[in-house]
């Protein structure tokens, strides 16, 4: 074989293995998201940091991240963005948020770490699934036939909508009190404390602003426990301080989620829609339950992530 016919042979399996990488690379090539997160420490940063790995993890994406100061420019991170090429934007926390509805209307944001509602962007509220809160209050408490329920309707009016009718699926009885304002909140806390049965009632604190935990979470907590109330939870701080038993999420499956979110909305353009978290991890205070009379099989103890007091 001549010298221009073996250069003409490599040449043709050059330009076949470059056509070959440049479509394995659209192939594997996803959209570009990009993660907003607020500079934070400690705990908070442990949650924006499993958010992170769980949309990292997602596959298919190619994901870039932005830590924000806590008086972020909206030039810049917008000016970030385009030169990133960003097709769709995970906004987690209050910062990221706030920024993000200053974004231009062609970049589709998913909002996550918020406890929110649905207000025009699509997300994952921190809030925990109510039908998921009713399925183990009735394996944990199975005695309970009547919920009792304080919230805001800006903060928790959609939840206790679902709430409603995931009760009556369960056979249990929702007992929802809106109210305006903290004052309120506590004066409806003191009747339902007074009228509660020990025997067949719970109250479900919810991530509710309208009430701060500081004020009635120690009222709450010795009442119920000197009338056997059942109390359940979206914190698992609650369930340490004697509550039966709460709900969270799981941060790094709620960064999957969102990242799925953000994927369908580049070319779909689905309508705002806010899910609440439904990838929930279970704490248990077994004091608590054995002062209410409750005991558990090994097979119910095993779904526990957390036991308290540590066991």
């Amino acid at each position: 074989m001549s010298f221009r016919r073996v250069l003409y042979a490599l040449r043709s399996i050059l330009i076949l293995t470059t056509m070959f990488v440049s479509n394995a690379l659209v192939i594997a090539g996803g959209p570009r998201i990009a993660v907003l997160y607020p500079e934070t420490s400690g705990g908070y940063k442990q949650v924006f940091s499993n958010m992170v790995s769980g949309v990292e993890e997602h596959g298919d994406i190619d994901v870039v991240t932005m830590e924000l100061p806590k008086q972020p420019d909206s030039k810049t991170v917008n000016d970030w963005l385009h030169a990133n090429r960003v097709d769709s934007v995970i906004a987690l926390g209050s910062t990221s948020y706030a920024i993000a509805r200053e974004l231009p209307d062609n970049i589709p944001v998913t909002v996550g770490a918020l406890v929110m509602s649905p207000d025009g962007f699509s997300g994952i509220s921190l809030a925990g699934d109510p039908a998921l809160f009713m399925k183990h209050l009735r394996t944990l408490a199975p005695g309970v036939k009547r919920v009792y329920v304080i919230y805001s309707e800006k903060d928790s009016g959609w939840l206790v909508k679902l709430a409603s009718e995931a009760a009556r699926k369960r056979g249990i009885e929702l007992v929802a009190h809106e109210v305006d304002n903290t004052r309120q909140g506590l004066q409806e806390y003191d009747k339902v404390l007074e009228q509660a049965n020990g025997v067949t009632d719970a109250i479900w604190v919810p991530l509710d602003s309208i009430v701060p935990d500081k004020l009635i979470l120690p009222k709450l907590l010795k009442t119920a426990w000197d009338k056997k109330i059942v109390v359940f939870s979206n914190n698992p701080l609650h369930a340490k301080k004697g509550v039966l038993f709460a709900l969270f999420p799981d941060h790094k499956k709620m960064g999957s989620e969102l990242a799925e979110i953000a994927i369908k909305q580049i070319d779909a353009k689905l309508p705002p829609q806010v899910l609440p978290a439904r990838n929930l991890k279970l704490a248990v205070n077994k004091r608590t339950a054995s002062h209410l009379g409750f005991s558990y099989s090994k097979n119910q103890q095993r779904q526990f992530d957390i036991v308290f007091p540590s066991e």
